[in-house]
């Protein structure tokens, strides 16, 4: 997938990603859910020796993700299913796009409720796995900050913060 090739040049990441999912429309949304596990082979640069284990199946369901995203309201009812199914290590992709949608006004106050009264009942790593961006992100932009901010009510989401923010101490 080209949109993965580009996952350390944020901003063409995010350009590409844009560029697909204008070119695909957003009937591909229940497709590119059934790819999220299924990758191309690692290509050249992107290998388990160069990148590691996971390195590669990240970074494609990353790009998927980031396509995702571009579909903005047409894409909620795929995130919720997954944001808020069966534990699976694409949850946690799932929020934070969901959290990004918020932050721009996109079924904000549905996002944030239902994100705190599920997240006590989630997983641990789904939590850290939504953080963890949304902490970056949140550093520049207010909007999702807020975003953030709010969540931190939520204990579990407060302790995968910490824990992230421990991690960056030295």
């Amino acid at each position: 997938m080209s949109v993965a090739l580009l996952v350390d040049d944020e901003p063409a990441f995010r350009a590409k990603a844009r560029e697909v999912a204008e070119r695909l429309g957003s009937s591909a949304i229940p497709k590119l859910r059934r790819r999220f596990h299924r990758s191309t082979a690692a290509p050249p640069g992107f290998t388990i020796r160069e990148r590691g284990l996971t390195a590669w199946t990240s970074y494609w369901q990353f790009a998927i993700f980031e396509i995702v995203y571009n579909f903005r309201e047409q894409a909620l009812p795929m995130l919720r299913k997954v944001a808020f199914g069966e534990y699976d290590w694409t949850q946690g992709n799932a929020i934070e796009v969901m959290c990004r949608l918020a932050a721009e006004g996109i079924d904000r106050d549905r996002t944030l409720a239902d994100l705190k009264k599920k997240m006590p009942g989630m997983r641990d790593e789904a939590l850290g796995y939504a953080a963890a961006p949304l902490l970056q992100l949140a550093k520049y932009d207010l909007r999702l900050a807020a975003v953030v901010d709010e969540l931190r009510q939520v204990d579990e989401f407060e302790n995968a913060v910490r824990d992230i923010i421990a991690m960056d101490q030295p």
